[in-house]
């Protein structure tokens, strides 16, 4: 900026902002500070390597019988028309110089938000990365979907009925178990392959499915997939992975055409080995900075926050959107050289999906299952595509 005095112009910084990430937390966060910043205050820049916005909750929607792509992306151009975006991947966090390296160049920062979300965590298991699938992102969705129809393809010329093993029970998993409960009987039925006497597996580690959820909730969960045909193989972890072949615990090995790998996730390794990392995400203190460097922020899945007793909070889109709305706070303070904010866990509830059919969920404290349960999910959803797109988007995407 250029401020013109009577004899002299003098040239004053503006703070460059840079938010690495158009998820679910970075999204929020840039529009926030685009919408409180003042003229001139600081400059805005929106790092991504895709030109749209994903609807990471409803991914699994992609793997049933039919969808559509508005349901699961939104073009960023639609959301951030007045904010610059630099389409580019991130490779590595440099803190030391304050600089972002991505395959399109380096990108100086004064603040910066790490807010790329979370990847698939394989917890070392033998041979599970390279021969898995998983739902991360848009395009593994698809790639899973592709893998899926084509798989019945090919069992409709070889008389044989595909074999489906999906590795972990948590909030993915069984939303994507849902899913399949209502794709699986129609591609039976459309490739003329009798329906075999279990749709697929799931195998997990710990003894439930949605470990830490309400028994009355968990075992309305299991009945529902027992109902539909899908056998459980809990308290029995993944050992090592192999080409059509997985081992478990116990020694038994299932030998499936298709291994879907939702066992848990990380934060994405692009951070670069600058950072304390704690459960597998970014530390960070009660500002949600990163410890040893104050003017770096980290929010969504990337940031370790813990719940009034201390443990580590699983990364979901409501805390992610809290954690947003805290350090976008905390950037303006600071740059106002104003006290910070402290980011407090607070636990809204969740719904998971069975498919199109059955949901069930606990919002502030209350059970829901059934049509209850699958109405306040299509509500959270058309609250969210309100809240990143106003009405005009709500109306468009509804």
């Amino acid at each position: 900026m250029l401020l013109i005095g009577r004899f002299s112009l003098i040239q004053v910084d503006i703070p460059q902002i840079v938010i690495l990430g158009a998820g679910v937390s970075g999204l929020r966060i840039a529009k926030k500070l685009k919408r409180e910043l003042r003229p001139g205050e600081a400059d805005l820049l929106l790092v991504d390597q895709n030109d749209y916005h994903q609807l990471l909750y409803r991914l699994h929607k992609v793997c049933n019988y039919e969808y559509a792509e508005k349901d699961i992306i939104v073009p960023l151009k639609r959301l951030i028309k007045d904010i610059p975006l630099k389409k580019a991947t991130v490779e590595t966090i440099d803190i030391e110089t304050d600089t972002v390296k991505t395959d399109k160049g380096d990108i100086p920062y004064d603040i910066l938000v790490v807010a790329m979300g979370s990847h698939p965590a394989f917890f070392n298991i033998e041979g599970i990365q390279e021969n898995s699938e998983t739902l991360g992102n848009y395009e593994e969705a698809k790639r899973i979907r592709e893998k899926l129809f084509t798989l019945f393809s090919e069992a409709k010329q070889n008389k044989k009925q595909p074999s489906i093993v999906l590795g972990g029970a948590g909030f993915t998993g069984i939303e994507l178990a849902g899913e399949l409960c209502d794709c699986l009987p129609r591609l039976y039925k459309k490739h003329e392959i009798d329906e075999p006497e279990k749709l697929f597996t799931i195998v997990e580690a710990l003894p439930t499915i949605l470990p830490g959820w309400d028994e009355r909730l968990i075992e309305e969960g299991s009945e529902f997939l027992k109902r539909n045909k899908v056998e459980l193989c809990l308290k029995n972890p993944v050992s090592r992975v192999g080409v059509n072949k997985v081992e478990l615990k116990d020694g038994k090995t299932l030998t499936p055409d298709l291994f879907i790998w939702t066992g848990g996730v990380e934060g994405d390794p692009a951070c670069g080995e600058g950072f304390e990392i704690r459960a597998r995400r970014i530390s960070v203190n009660e500002h949600l900075q990163q410890a040893e460097n104050d003017n770096v922020f980290i929010a969504g899945d990337q940031a370790c926050t813990v719940n009034l007793d201390g443990r580590p909070m699983p990364p979901n889109a409501h805390i992610a959107m809290m954690q947003a709305d805290v350090a976008a706070d905390n950037i303006i303070a600071m740059l106002r050289k104003k006290p910070l904010k402290k980011y407090k866990f607070e636990h809204a509830g969740e719904v998971v999906t069975f498919g199109k059919g059955y949901a069930v969920g606990e919002i502030f404290g209350i059970n829901l299952k059934g049509l209850p349960a699958k109405v306040m999910k299509q509500f959270i959803h058309l609250w969210y595509l309100h809240s990143i797109g106003g009405v005009s988007l709500l109306l468009e995407y509804w």
